[in-house]
This record gives structure tokens, sequence and C-alpha cells, in this order.
């Protein structure tokens, strides 16, 4: 028996392989921030419970919770925003490599992390 399927039943099944590949990539991306954003909302509330009276301790302490908010939220958009350009550039539809872009931005958040943690343990344990 040949295959009787016509291309625009190809094209509904890769549209539907598509679609099901963003929708697992987004969830993967939720699953690696969830983590994140609990720990920014957990910093915010131990800051917020721990004022100082020193202006400058609670604007470093500010500071610090933006720039860690900034990594959280940029990271992933500018990886989404770098996938859009790719697929801009190569005519293609856009969605599936923003996902992706997104995706290698929350990796590479995650991979900025680790490095940063195991930083801080050598520095923690170095002798002086």
């Amino acid at each position: 028996m040949a295959d009787t399927r016509t291309d625009q039943d190809l094209d509904q099944d890769q549209e539907r392989g598509t679609r099901r590949k963003v929708v697992v990539d987004l969830v993967v991306i939720a699953v690696l921030l969830l983590p994140l954003l609990f720990s920014l909302w957990r910093g915010a509330a131990d800051a917020r419970a721990h004022l100082s009276t020193d202006w400058e301790v609670n604007h470093r302490t500010k500071e610090s919770l933006q720039r860690y908010a900034l990594m959280i939220i940029g990271l992933p958009s500018a990886g989404a925003l770098c996938g859009w350009t790719i697929a801009a550039l190569r005519d293609r539809p856009a969605l599936l490599p923003m996902v992706r872009g997104a995706l290698a931005g929350t990796l590479t958040l995650w991979a900025l992390g680790i490095v940063t943690f195991v930083s801080a343990l050598m520095n923690l344990t170095s002798t002086p």
C-alpha cells in the first residue's frame, strides 16, 4: 500500500510536533525557574523582616535583590530574543526558536548559579 498522505497532512503532523515541543520546553522552563523565583521571594521576605537602621546596608540589599531579579527575568528573555532574531533572519516560524532560546537562557542562568555557588564554597574553605 502506498502512502496516501498529502502535503497538508504532513504539515499538520509537523505543526502538532512543534506545538508539543513548545509545550514541553515551556514546562521545563517553568520547572527550572520556579525554585529561582521562590528563592528571590524568600530573599525579599528575609530582607523585609531584617531591615537595618543603616541606609547603606538596606540600599546594598535592595540592589542585590534587583540584580538577582534582573538575572532571573533577563537571561531567559534575552535567549528568547536571540531565538526570535535568528528565526527572523532565516525567515522561519519564530515560536520554537524563541522557546528554545528562553530554555538556553534558563540553563545558562542555572550554570551561572552553580559556578557562583562552587566559587563561594571554594572561597569559604580556602585558607588565608
